[in-house]
């Protein structure tokens, strides 16, 4: 099983997969782009916040996407959005692995009464909605990035454990983990060395669902107001603005809406290629 889950192998296997190579092609233009407007490289011609008296133009030569109602261009918007939304939805996932992973594996390992105390306190943190706890989130801390990954990290986490725990709870009986025992080996070493490996593929797979969810999440979240704070944006708080003037001026909500629907399509394209990649039952069913 760990022969399969190398690098080599799901490269391999995943560069067989056309919809997974494209969608990882466009998922690393992307974050080309936000990693250049992070390191304000000039991508556009015009800063993110820089106002003209060219209000709500539409697409043209001078200005790609158009302009907003403050006369700000509207590509270089986007290009500065990326980097929050791709951030956003990557640092979630991280937030979701760490918490997730480590939590799953207690429990999933543990087993008997420390698993059910653990996974009760899963299924109350799944009783609260999740909106509710990002607006309560949102109000406490402010409008801003921290608040945003506060919020999202604390409601995705829970999938992430539960995968882990179950992939632990099958492993843990395995004939290798046995044989661990056999030979000594303490529970660190059996957890790092043998059963996080062979669990790592699914957990994976998941987590590129868990960015773009995070992403749709946050363009929720500054959809109903409790986004970043002008000037900074990211694509929700644009396809936010955007809203307001949809009949009248559509090019402000169909670009940063467009970027969005490709990242999140792209994610989920990448999600089910690692899938059928890490698991050649999945992939031969579809050859038949």
């Amino acid at each position: 099983m760990a022969s399969q889950g190398s690098f080599k192998y799901v490269a391999g296997r995943l560069a067989k997969i056309p919809q997974a190579v494209l969608a990882l092609t466009l998922i690393g233009l992307i974050c080309l782009v936000a990693i250049a407007s992070a390191l304000q490289l000039p991508l556009s011609p015009y800063a993110y916040d820089q106002t003209s008296t060219l209000y709500l133009a539409g697409p043209s030569a001078q200005h790609w996407m158009g302009t907003d109602e403050l006369g700000r261009d509207l590509c270089a918007r986007v290009i500065y959005g990326a980097q929050l939304s791709i951030a956003i939805g990557l640092t979630t996932a991280g937030v979701a692995f760490v918490i997730g992973t480590v939590y799953g594996a207690i429990a999933g390992y543990c087993g008997g009464k420390i698993d059910t105390l653990m996974m009760r306190g899963v299924d109350l943190a799944y009783s609260l909605p999740d909106l509710l706890v990002m607006i309560l989130i949102g109000v406490l801390i402010g409008r801003g990035t921290f608040g945003i990954l506060l919020a999202l990290g604390l409601v995705s986490w829970m999938g992430t454990a539960r995968l882990t725990r179950a992939q632990f709870l099958q492993l843990k009986n395995e004939e290798f983990v046995e044989a661990a025992r056999a030979q000594g080996q303490d529970h660190l070493s059996i957890i790092w060395k043998h059963l996080f490996p062979n669990a790592l593929g699914p957990i994976i797979v998941a987590l590129t669902f868990t960015v773009p969810s995070a992403i749709l999440s946050e363009s929720t979240l500054s959809f109903i107001g409790l986004g970043l704070s002008p000037p900074a944006c990211s694509w929700g708080t644009l396809a936010s603005d955007g809203w307001r003037s949809l009949r009248a001026h559509p090019h402000l909500i169909f670009f940063p809406s467009l970027f969005i629907f490709a990242t999140v399509l792209s994610f989920n394209f990448l999600g089910d290629g690692l899938r059928d990649a890490l698991d050649p039952r999945t992939r031969l069913s579809k050859l038949k």
